[in-house]
């Protein structure tokens, strides 16, 4: 009998999760972040390298600005919106997935804050608010600036366990979590909000 019903549970919560998905807003965000890191990286690396001239870093200060802003009303948008699904996974893939969204969240946070302290530090920096240039290129500031060049490496390793866990849901379960970041609309789909 308790097979039956636990089962059944399974069935409707899985039901229910097939019709339910991100806001727009959320969703693009979302994508908006992958794009903005991707540049960020290959900026980034375009300048450490010495690929590029000054505009790269210009560039990568810009959008790392850019992305600040992103990333604020992400997590604004996020606070407001809940979940929208019980997770029909097993135990051990809800936690991975908590797990790597909180840290690529706090990667992300880390990530930016680091390298405006590190930009701060520059002859002309591109920022709206620039942090003291004395404490940038202070043996600290240095410190952080070698913290955003391995948190990068962090970023991206997480980025690609995020991307790793939505093929495998998308080619391998072929279930409906790729879907709900995504704007492809369904009739049979409802946005989830408070």
């Amino acid at each position: 009998m308790r097979r039956k019903r636990a089962s059944f549970r399974a069935n409707r919560t899985t039901d229910a999760a097939k019709h339910m998905k991100y806001s727009p807003l959320l969703i693009i965000l979302h994508w908006v972040t992958l794009l903005l890191i991707l540049f960020m990286v290959f900026t980034g690396l375009a300048f450490r390298f010495e690929w590029g001239d000054a505009g790269a870093i210009r560039g990568h200060q810009t959008i790392g600005q850019l992305l600040i802003v992103v990333l604020a009303l992400r997590i604004l948008a996020k606070l407001r919106q809940r979940t929208p699904y019980q997770n029909p996974h097993p135990f051990w893939e809800r936690i991975a997935a908590r797990t790597t969204h909180g840290a690529l969240y706090l990667c992300m946070i880390a990530f930016v804050v680091t390298g405006y302290i590190a930009a701060s530090g520059l002859d002309r920096p591109v920022l709206v608010w620039p942090a003291g240039k004395a404490f940038a290129r202070s043996d600290t500031g240095e410190m952080i600036l070698e913290w955003h060049y391995a948190l990068k490496w962090v970023l991206l390793a997480l980025v690609t366990l995020h991307v790793l866990g939505a093929l495998k849901h998308l080619f391998w379960d072929k279930d409906d979590t790729f879907s709900h970041m995504t704007l492809r609309s369904r009739k049979d789909e409802t946005q989830c909000t408070k």
